[in-house]
């Protein structure tokens, strides 16, 4: 296989575990944040805690998306395999620099620094798994790393409860680095070492070069359509971050639920999220257009944003989860698959801008979903599950329109004719 990605599936399984670990990371440092601020950095107003809890999540989403254009742009001119090293390499020494942190504003930038490192590594690894394979391949390859994404956002809670939790029958004085709330974070830059040896050694070190068989490596990049589903991965992590937190103040004050069971909710979505990459990674359907699947998977998430004020009990809120985590997790990696079709040579460009927008539509959603829902929390479901309904239907709309219009854009109309075979 040209490109710089080795011939035995060892390379591949290094970009896995490469977006594994970034996710891990992330996943890792959410539960334990209040904690680390309360006993490592002296910061012990139940205000203050929850106020910087808050800052330093967002400092590492807003790193994501000012860094990932930037270092997917730089992928495309001097190679994956630098590009994802010096991520990786930056990442460890981060999380590193974060559990060994006594210093708020160190704290924000150490965090600022893994999500800037962070953001070499979750296009890149998309841009990479891209080179030199056939569209069904390809497909195959973004399921399986939006899977490993999946899986370390999932496994991350868990590792840093049971490592938080160990140490504790031990007296204080014989912690290392501060602390038992510091672990998590060295343990997660140990396992990025680790993936950083195994990208040095079974990836090439040579630029990136686009084989023959591609059928669109001699296409330029269609700025219309990549913008398309710029625009459709914006909406959808929109959509997403906002039923996230939708999803925990329902559980809360509406249903009445305990954490132990909120918890559970968001555990079964990422489940639901997982099994649906993985089956779609295993068998694609051949059917169905990707573009009925993406106007498909919208409507899914449409159904179960307007179902979530509606659900009473544990158990209606766990269909509702199951439909967004259904249709999040097709389309999740769905349309970095299109973009990647559609974005021509400059693959590592197009996805360093689709990372920044998901960040930013899931920390708009977010952050929308908070302040709205004290003041209107019906109207606010129902808007934007009006949103997702017509995205859906526009969707569906516009691909026909493309593809029966002979004066269309031609690389668009490749593109769908590539996404049917």
């Amino acid at each position: 296989m040209a490109g710089a990605l080795s011939k035995s599936r060892t390379g591949f399984t290094a970009l896995l575990a490469a977006t594994f670990v970034v996710f891990l990371g992330y996943g890792t440092v959410l539960p334990i944040l209040p904690l680390f601020l309360d006993r490592a950095l002296a910061v012990t107003s139940p205000g203050d805690v929850s106020l910087h809890s808050g800052l330093l999540t967002g400092v590492y989403t807003l790193a994501l998306f000012g860094f990932a254009p930037l270092w997917g742009s730089a992928s495309d001119r001097l190679g994956r395999r630098p590009v994802l090293l010096l991520g990786l390499a930056g990442f460890a020494l981060a999380m590193l620099g974060f559990s060994l942190v006594r210093d708020l504003p160190l704290a924000y930038g150490a965090r600022a620094l893994a999500g800037a490192f962070a953001a070499a590594v979750i296009p890149v690894a998309l841009a990479q798994a891209a080179e030199c394979d056939d569209a069904t391949f390809r497909a195959r390859r973004f399921a399986w790393l939006s899977a490993a994404s999946t899986s370390g956002f999932l496994s991350g809670p868990m590792l840093s409860g049971w490592l938080a939790s160990i140490p504790m029958v031990m007296p204080q004085s014989d912690m290392v680095l501060g602390g038992p709330v510091a672990w998590p974070f060295v343990v997660t830059a140990g396992f990025a070492g680790v993936v950083w040896l195994l990208i040095y050694h079974h990836v090439r070190e040579q630029p990136v070069h686009r084989h023959a068989c591609d059928a669109h490596s001699s296409e330029p990049a269609s700025t219309r359509a990549v913008g398309g589903f710029l625009v459709l991965t914006l909406l959808a992590m929109l959509g997403l971050g906002a039923f996230e937190v939708g999803l925990s103040l329902q559980a809360r004050q509406s249903i009445g639920l305990n954490p132990f069971r909120v918890g559970l909710l968001f555990t079964a979505c990422s489940l639901v999220m997982l099994a649906v990459q993985l089956l779609w990674s295993a068998y694609p359907p051949k059917r169905l257009s990707p573009v009925h699947l993406i106007g498909g998977a919208f409507l899914l998430m449409a159904m179960g944003i307007l179902g979530l004020p509606y659900a009473s009990s544990f158990w209606g809120a766990f269909v509702v989860v199951g439909l967004l985590g259904a249709g999040s997790g097709l389309l999740i990696p769905l349309l970095a698959y299109q973009v990647s079709l559609a974005s021509g040579p400059a693959q590592g460009a197009a996805l360093g801008k689709q990372t920044a927008l998901a960040s930013f539509g899931q920390a708009v959603g977010s952050a929308g979903a908070g302040l709205l829902f004290v003041g209107s929390a019906l109207g606010t479901y129902w808007g934007l599950a009006i949103v997702l309904f017509v995205t859906a239907i526009l969707t569906v709309a516009v691909h026909y329109h493309y593809s029966n219009d002979c004066n269309g854009d031609a690389l668009f109309a490749s593109v769908l004719k590539e996404r049917n075979r």
